[in-house]
């Protein structure tokens, strides 16, 4: 049989780029039956295969020519740390030579993982190691799909991920298209099969994003990094913020709520000296006054370029009990990946040091 195709062969995309849909209009494009289609995400998602030639119910010959227009993954793993919790960080490899992260979080039945949307990031949040290099690029569907599927493989046959957080390098919203392609392809009973309300993407305020997001009748969970409660600080801690405004970003998670009837989490970092005093609670408490939301504190981690500190635990628990008198539902988070520099872009960042410092070496 020939197969019918015309395709630059220099780019060979990763079939986790296409939807069912996709995949079968190619199929039918090649001149082989839909179930195709089928056939190799089934390969894909549900038995780990990462080569065409290990789909052993496709005929030979197609397995072939298959390898000739697509691969089945553009990405590869090059390390994994570990610490006792159970936290897994991986140093993802891209297609372009560039390295992202993702990592794998155990706590009781749950498994997830955090995964990256961008190379790097242009928020520049003073707290995070992913924007200290800049932005490189968006991920492609594919890149950010195979992130999950890495972890998958590396699972024990017993154990399965249970949620997938948008919440690694990059900013999601940034990367609309290509992140809500991927949370269908993670929601979709022929991809991961995961919930929707055990999807979650983060966001550091891109209102439109917001809105849009609000439309896409995906029952996924969005969480906003707040961080302070007012301009003041939060411009200091997220420099975007002056083109965001606190305001106007609330408003926003109201018009979501109100669109979606979908609690928001707010995620909030607690920096010594900063945002983490009495005044700040008040302030926060009054800030999200009436919303049905969930509020996620977090001490931050240290960053080596960054002069943050976590506040001491006497102080944490009076914030989040000042929050609590106000009725608000707090959730105080427990940091799990600090001895493996699990931070947004800390182990890239690591890798990057690294890299420069042979480099000037070489020049000297």
């Amino acid at each position: 049989m020939q197969w019918r195709y015309a395709m630059d062969k220099t780019k060979l995309l990763s079939i986790t780029n296409m939807s069912l849909s996709e995949l079968e209009a190619w199929c039918t494009s090649l001149g082989e039956p839909t179930y195709r289609a089928k056939q190799m995400l089934s390969w894909v998602y549900d038995k780990g295969a990462m080569a065409f030639d290990q789909m052993s119910n496709l005929p030979k010959n197609f397995q072939k020519h298959l390898a000739g227009q697509r691969r089945v993954f553009q990405t590869s793993i090059s390390d994994i740390t570990q610490t006792a919790y159970g936290t897994e960080k991986f140093l993802v490899h891209v297609s372009d030579g560039n390295v992202i992260e993702c990592v794998l979080l155990r706590e009781g039945k749950r498994t997830t993982v955090c995964i990256s949307t961008q190379v790097g990031c242009a928020m520049a949040c003073q707290f995070c190691a992913s924007g200290l290099p800049g932005l490189e690029r968006n991920l492609t569907t594919g890149e950010i799909v195979e992130q999950a599927l890495h972890v998958k493989n590396h699972l024990p046959r017993e154990e399965r991920i249970t949620n997938i957080v948008f919440m690694g390098i990059g900013e999601p919203l940034m990367n609309y298209d290509n992140v809500i392609k991927a949370a269908r392809i993670m929601n979709a009973e022929w991809g991961f099969g995961i919930g929707a309300r055990h999807i979650t993407i983060s966001t550091v305020g891109i209102i439109d994003g917001i809105r849009r997001l609000a439309h896409e009748g995906l029952q996924i969970n969005l969480a906003i990094s707040l961080h302070a409660p007012d301009d003041r600080i939060r411009s200091k801690i997220i420099p975007s913020n002056k083109k965001i405004g606190v305001k106007n970003l609330i408003a926003a998670a109201r018009e979501y709520f109100e669109t979606t009837r979908r609690d928001i989490s707010f995620e909030y970092l607690l920096i010594d000296g900063v945002n983490a005093s009495r005044q700040d609670a008040e302030s926060l408490a009054r800030l999200l006054k009436g919303m049905q939301c969930n509020i996620n504190v977090l001490p931050v981690n240290p960053v080596e370029e960054f002069h943050w500190r976590p506040p001491s635990r006497e102080t944490i628990e009076t914030f989040c009990r000042m929050l609590e008198n106000h009725g608000l539902v707090v959730t105080l988070r427990k940091k799990k990946g600090s001895h493996i520099n699990a931070a947004c872009g800390q182990l890239r960042l690591q890798r990057q040091k690294f890299l420069w410092k042979n480099q000037e070496h070489c020049v000297k």
